[in-house]
C-alpha cells in the first residue's frame, strides 16, 4: 500500500509567560575600561552566582504569615523594606517570576501610612500574621529597590500579566519623590517620616546612582526631577571628597544639609556614635556609588570611588579579610578603623568598586571575588552580608543590566 501522509509535525510549545525576555546568565556590556575577575571563567562566575543564589533563597525567603513571601532579616522572624526591595531585585535579575510576583504581594500587602504604593519600614510575625511595627512608615531605600525591581520585572516579563509592573513603578518613584526627596535642598530624606530637621538629613547608602537614571529614563515626566536628585547625590558625594575624604573617598552613614553643602553628622543620629563614620549603612556605597559608571557611563563620580579601590587595596595589604568593618570620616582620622573584625558586608562592595580599574586593581578583584565566594566567607553568614553579596556577585560576574 502507499505510504499515507507524514503527521503533521506537533506544534510548537507556546512560550511560558514566566519566560523572562533577560535569562540569567544576562551578560551585559559595561562601560569601557571596566574589569571582571579574570582568574575564573565566565561559566565559573554565573555558576557561583547560581550556587548562591539557592543558598540564599532557603536561608532567608519566608512565606508564613499567607501575604506572600519574604526576606527574614534576624532571629526575630521579622523583615524590613531594605531586605524585601533586594529580594525584589535579586529575584527579577535570576528571571525568578515566582518569587517575585509573591514578593510584590506581600509588598502591597504592607502600605506605610504615607503614602499608600511606599512599603511600611518592618514588619514582625506576630499571632501567625506579619504586622507593621516600629512606625508604618517608608525608608527610602526599600522604596527605590522596590521601584527598581518593577522596571526590571516590566523588562522581564512585560505588563500585561496580572500585575502591571511598570504602571505600579511609576505610583513608587512618584511617591518617593513627593515623600522622600526634599524639594527645597533635592536631597534624598531617610524617609517619608522625615519632618523638621530631618528633612535636611540624607543617607548615602540610599544614593543608588544607577537606579536614580533609571527612573529618569522611565518616569519621563518627571524626568528633569530625578535627573537634579542625582546631581544633588553626586555633588554631596564630591564635596566630601574634596573636604575630608580626598584620601579615601568615603562618605558616612549619615549627612546633614550645612551652608550649601551637606556634611556627616556629629555624633548620634539614628542609630550609633559612628553615624558620622563609614559604618554598616555607608558600607555599601563603594558598590552603590560606582553603578553609575558601570552601567551607565557616568564619570562624575569615578575620581572618588576610584580613590577608594586605590585605598582600601592599601590599606588591608592586598588581602581582602583585612577590610575592617568600619573606618572613621568625622569622629576620627579620616580612613583609620575603628573596628578591628572583619565582615561580608564590608567586603563585598570593594568588589564592585575594584571593577573601576587603576593600579593593581585587577589583582585586587581576583582576591576579592575568591574571598566572597568561598575563600573567606562561607555560602551564608548572615541576612545583611549575604543578601548584599547576591547583588555584588550579579553585578561582577557581569549579570547586572539596566532597565
Amino acid at each position: 500500500m502507499p505510504a499515507g501522509p507524514a503527521p503533521a509535525p506537533a506544534p510548537a510549545p507556546a512560550p511560558s509567560p514566566d519566560a523572562p525576555a533577560r535569562a540569567f546568565p544576562a551578560h551585559a556590556s559595561y562601560t569601557a575600561g571596566v574589569i571582571k575577575p579574570s582568574h575564573v571563567t565566565q561559566a565559573a562566575m554565573d555558576q557561583a552566582v547560581q550556587a548562591h543564589y539557592a543558598a540564599w533563597k532557603g536561608a532567608y525567603i519566608r512565606t508564613t504569615g499567607g501575604q506572600g513571601s519574604w526576606v527574614k532579616y534576624d532571629a526575630t522572624n521579622s523583615t524590613v523594606s531594605e531586605a524585601h526591595g533586594w529580594g525584589m531585585v535579586i529575584a527579577a535579575y535570576m528571571g525568578d517570576r515566582a518569587l517575585f510576583d509573591d514578593m510584590l504581594r506581600y509588598a502591597q500587602a504592607h502600605p506605610s501610612a504615607n503614602a499608600p504604593h511606599l512599603m511600611a519600614w518592618k514588619q514582625t510575625l506576630s499571632g501567625g500574621v506579619m504586622k507593621s511595627v516600629e512606625g508604618v512608615d517608608s525608608a527610602t531605600d526599600g522604596s527605590m529597590d522596590v521601584a527598581y525591581a518593577l522596571l526590571l520585572a516590566h523588562a522581564q516579563w512585560g505588563s500585561a500579566g496580572a500585575y502591571d509592573y511598570k504602571a505600579e513603578a511609576l505610583q513608587v518613584t512618584r511617591e518617593i519623590l513627593a515623600h522622600e526627596v526634599n524639594a527645597t535642598a533635592g536631597n534624598l530624606m531617610p524617609g517619608d517620616w522625615a519632618q523638621g530637621s530631618d528633612r535636611v538629613h540624607t543617607r548615602p547608602s540610599d544614593f543608588m546612582t544607577s537606579h536614580l537614571l533609571a527612573f529618569a529614563r522611565a518616569d519621563t515626566v518627571n524626568a528633569a526631577k530625578w535627573t537634579a536628585v542625582y546631581d544633588t547625590v553626586s555633588a554631596i558625594v564630591n564635596h566630601q571628597y574634596a573636604n575630608g575624604s580626598a584620601a579615601t573617598g568615603l562618605v558616612p552613614d549619615f549627612m546633614v544639609q550645612s551652608g550649601a553643602a551637606f556634611v556627616p553628622v556629629p555624633g548620634t543620629y539614628l542609630e550609633s556614635l559612628h553615624d558620622g563614620d563609614f559604618s554598616y549603612n555607608a558600607c555599601r556605597t563603594p558598590w552603590r556609588l560606582a553603578m553609575s559608571h558601570i552601567v551607565d557611563g557616568r564619570t562624575d563620580l569615578l575620581a572618588s570611588q576610584r580613590q577608594t579601590a586605590t585605598w582600601i587595596a592599601a590599606s588591608a595589604k592586598g588581602v581582602p579579610r583585612n577590610i575592617r568593618a568600619g573606618y572613621y570620616v568625622r569622629n576620627g582620622t579620616n580612613g583609620k578603623a575603628f573596628a578591628d573584625w572583619d565582615d561580608l558586608a564590608f567586603t563585598a562592595p570593594m568588589a564592585v568598586n575594584a571593577m573601576l580599574g587603576g593600579p593593581s586593581s585587577q589583582e585586587w578583584l581576583n582576591s576579592l571575588w575568591t574571598s566572597i565566594t568561598g575563600g573567606d566567607y562561607g555560602p551564608t553568614v548572615d541576612y545583611y552580608g549575604d543578601t548584599i553579596r547576591m547583588q555584588v556577585l550579579l553585578t561582577v560576574s557581569g549579570n547586572w543590566w539596566a532597565p
